[in-house]
């Protein structure tokens, strides 16, 4: 009991500034302690320690199975035209196209101009005056000149047209009148003179070949086989059951066609 009072005596009677040198002193015995208490006391977690070396890179793994196709990429822009190739040569020609539809009936051409008189033939003696005689016909030379002033030779026979376009039964009356018949080659020559009538007309033409009596056996006018012909590939087929005439094309080929067509009228004599 004695001892309290004589701390506090001395306590009160100590100057302040050793006071505050001792709470600081203390406070650094403290630290020290706390410091002494936080590194040498074991402790659940310890500090990190120093960071390790990098260790060696280990083997490469096995190549692993390819993965499936990824989704086709965005279309890129188009590139520019290229430069135009050499021009190729000329292909073979075609095959000829189908044969058309026939067409409608023309109407009736205008009538022909009237033929010179015939050759007057010489005179002969004088007799007796008989009776009056029937008026003869004008002469078949004089009508061939002027409506057939296109013509070609061959042979014995000339072959003439007058540019005009007639079905094949009037084809064979106009011919019949002039003292001719439509046109019967019966030769290769004949063929290529009848050929270039038709390309200077830029027109077929008819024939007189035809097979009205017994489809397929086409005669001449006479009833006679032909004994020579110039059909073009695939023909004659009578198309639509209705193609009895023949038609000689610009090329010299033949081809069946029907009677009631208007083709070019080439007569010969």
């Amino acid at each position: 009991m004695i001892l309290l009072p004589v701390i506090v005596l001395i306590l009160l009677t100590q100057p302040l500034k050793s006071l505050g040198a001792e709470v600081k002193a203390y406070s650094r015995r403290s630290v020290t302690n706390a410091c002494t208490l936080v590194m040498c006391s074991p402790t659940e977690n310890g500090l990190p320690g120093r960071d390790g070396r990098d260790g060696r890179e280990g083997p490469r793994g096995e190549k692993g199975d390819p993965g499936p196709p990824g989704p086709p990429g965005i279309p890129g822009p188009a590139g520019r035209e290229g430069p135009s190739g050499i021009q190729g040569s000329i292909g073979p020609q075609g095959k000829p196209g189908p044969k058309g539809e026939a067409g409608p009936k023309g109407e009736v051409g205008a009538p022909g101009t009237q033929g010179s008189a015939g050759i007057r033939g010489p005179t002969g003696l004088k007799g007796e005056r008989g009776s009056p005689g029937e008026r003869g016909a004008p002469g078949n030379a004089g009508a061939a000149v002027v409506l057939f002033p296109n013509g070609q030779g061959v042979g014995e026979k000339i072959f003439k047209t007058g540019g005009f376009e007639k079905t094949f039964e009037d084809a064979q009356q106009i011919c019949t009148q002039a003292g001719g018949q439509l046109a019967s080659p019966r030769s290769a020559a004949e063929n290529e003179a009848l050929q270039q009538l038709v390309v200077t007309q830029n027109k077929a033409a008819f024939l007189s070949m035809n097979d009205i009596k017994t489809e397929g056996n086409f005669t001449y006018p006479t009833g006679e086989s032909l004994v020579y012909s110039n059909w073009a590939p695939g023909e004659p087929n009578n198309n639509g059951g209705a193609e009895n005439c023949v038609e000689i094309y610009t090329n010299g080929k033949w081809n069946d066609k029907s009677c009631s067509e208007q083709r070019l009228v080439i007569c010969e004599f």
